[in-house]
């Protein structure tokens, strides 16, 4: 009896230290409504746990390692615990029901989910708004056309005041994330009727100046800035935010976000290595990012990145154009982004994975990963070309080169026991 009062104690801490903290429950639970268990039993009381540390290697006991660049598609069976079950946002092409505008907006009906488990892309998107996980972009601002993101040297950089709101607080951050993971165009113009003459539009223009600095200053010249006033004033101070000095302040742009059926694969970066101590070849992932389809100008010898396309229920292929339009041309499948994947581990480890031999019995995602409960065609190596496969083998043959890279290194470990 005093064991359950105290596992029942520790339950209560946790769960009011996570309403406390005005922090999303994380995962799906079975429990849709108070009082209500969707089942026998609870799936897990809260899960809040974190990812199990890797074996500790010292640097005198990592005798060799090779650097592999593999893809995971979506096209294979064994991979669709990864994709699915897909998502979907309300809202018609632009998604306009969902627009969270805070942490315990994250989570509104507008977003369609499954209520037992989710695809990995559903779950990386919402600790993405809720600021768990880090981003790195593909490629550095000045040299754009070089896509190295792989090498997580371009994170997306997060403001310590925010205490990681910063997808609800700062609007750069906000619209850069946005730029990153959906299709959008540019807002309309804020224009707001005169006080003086309603007929007429008042328009304005961002200072240097601090948004309460301008508010008190031009309220002092011109009576007409008093419907500034009347605005919500977190909407205005992000789109200040947002706007670039001598520029019209825009209103929020329209906006579709990349529901799940958008990720066609997840290319992921690894160190397999050997462990003298333990005497074990073993491999860890570095990174990982989600792959999308963009637009290509295929008559460009060198085309640059295109457009994010954006897909719907039906499977339709939608991208901003002056308004959201359908798009049937050529494609090409590129990296969103990167993530740390030591970091999104202690994210995923609460997440489960559909078991289609039992309901009882699921495993996580980073048991999945862990487990090596996937397949993945290697597409580069570490070597002193620095170039992908596809570089120098094509169609079939990069296949067959990928599984020659295999057998090469399975080669190495068995020649190790075998003097």
């Amino acid at each position: 009896m005093r064991t359950n009062i105290v596992l029942w104690s520790l339950f209560l801490g946790l769960a009011s230290l996570a309403s406390a903290q005005g922090d999303p429950m994380r995962g799906p639970l079975n429990q849709p409504a108070k009082g209500v268990i969707d089942g026998v039993v609870i799936q897990e009381e809260l899960p809040v746990r974190t990812a199990i540390e890797y074996e500790h290697v010292r640097s005198a006991d990592y005798v060799w390692s090779k650097r592999v660049y593999s893809r995971i598609d979506s096209r294979e069976q064994i991979n669709q615990s990864i994709f699915l079950p897909f998502d979907s946002f309300d809202g018609g092409p632009d998604g306009s029901l969902y627009n969270p505008s805070s942490l315990a907006d994250v989570d509104n009906p507008s977003w369609n989910r499954n209520q037992s488990h989710w695809s990995l892309w559903t779950v990386i998107y919402r600790h993405l708004l809720l600021g768990d996980l880090t981003l790195y972009t593909v490629s550095s601002d000045a040299y754009p056309a070089l896509e190295d993101g792989y090498s997580l040297k371009y994170p997306l950089v997060k403001d310590a005041k925010y205490n990681g709101n910063d997808y609800f607080m700062s609007g750069a951050y906000k619209k850069t994330l946005n730029d990153i993971i959906s299709s959008n165009g540019k807002g309309d113009d804020l224009k707001l009727p005169r006080i003086s003459d309603p007929e007429d539009t008042l328009i304005i223009v961002k200072t240097d100046q601090s948004l309460q600095v301008f508010m008190d200053s031009a309220m002092k010249v011109d009576p007409d800035y008093e419907v500034l006033k009347a605005l919500d004033q977190a909407k205005l101070l992000a789109w200040w935010d947002v706007a670039n000095v001598g520029s019209i302040i825009k209103k929020d742009p329209k906006i579709m976000f990349a529901a799940s059926n958008s990720i066609f694969a997840y290319n992921i970066k690894e160190d397999w290595f050997f462990d003298k101590e333990r005497s074990v070849l073993d491999r860890r992932i570095i990174s990982i990012a989600p792959v999308a389809r963009y637009t290509v100008d295929v008559s460009a010898s060198d085309p640059e990145r295109g457009d994010l396309l954006v897909y719907d229920k039906a499977g339709k292929a939608w991208v901003y154009d002056n308004g959201f339009n359908e798009y049937t041309e050529a494609w090409e499948e590129r990296e969103m982004f990167w993530l740390y994947f030591p970091e999104l581990r202690n994210v995923i480890v609460n997440y489960f994975i559909f078991n289609d031999k039992s309901d009882a019995q699921w495993m996580s995602f980073d048991d999945l990963f862990w487990k090596r409960k996937f397949s993945a065609m290697i597409y580069k190596t570490s070597d002193k070309f620095d170039r992908d496969v596809e570089d120098y083998r094509y169609g079939v043959d990069a296949l067959y080169e990928a599984e020659k890279i295999k057998e090469e290194i399975r080669k190495w470990e068995n020649d190790v026991w075998n003097f």
